[in-house]
C-alpha cells in the first residue's frame, strides 16, 4: 500500500510504517469530511443568493401602493426572510465544522 506523507510522524515510534497507515486512514477520513463541508458551504451560498433574489422583488412590490397579489408577495417575502435566517445559522455551523476538519496544506518536516 502506497502511503503519502502529508502528515506529522512521531519520531519516537518504533514502527513508523504502522504510524503512517493509521495516520493516512485518519487523514482520508478528514478529507472526506472537509470535502462534504466545502460542498455544503457552496450549496448554502447559492441558496442565500437565490433567497435574496426572491426577497428583493417581493419587497419592492410590497412597497408599492398597488394591492395586486399583495398577499402572495407578502408570503413570498416572509418565506425568503425566514429562509435567510435559517441558512445563516447553517452557515455559522458549517464555519465551525470547517475549522474543526481543516487540514493544513503545509507538509510536515522530518
Amino acid at each position: 500500500m502506497k502511503v503519502n506523507k502529508l502528515f506529522y510522524m512521531d519520531k519516537n515510534v518504533k514502527d513508523q510504517n504502522m504510524t503512517e497507515i493509521i495516520a493516512t486512514e485518519s487523514h482520508m477520513k478528514d478529507l472526506k469530511y472537509q470535502y462534504l463541508i466545502e460542498r455544503s458551504a457552496a450549496f448554502l451560498v447559492i441558496a442565500t443568493f437565490l433567497l435574496v433574489l426572491l426577497a428583493s422583488p417581493t419587497g419592492i412590490a410590497l412597497s408599492s401602493d398597488s394591492a395586486t397579489n399583495q398577499a402572495l408577495n407578502s408570503q413570498l417575502h416572509k418565506f425568503a426572510g425566514h429562509g435567510l435566517i435559517v441558512i445563516a445559522i447553517l452557515q455559522v455551523i458549517t464555519l465551525f465544522l470547517g475549522r474543526k476538519f481543516h487540514i493544513a496544506k503545509q507538509p510536515a518536516w522530518d
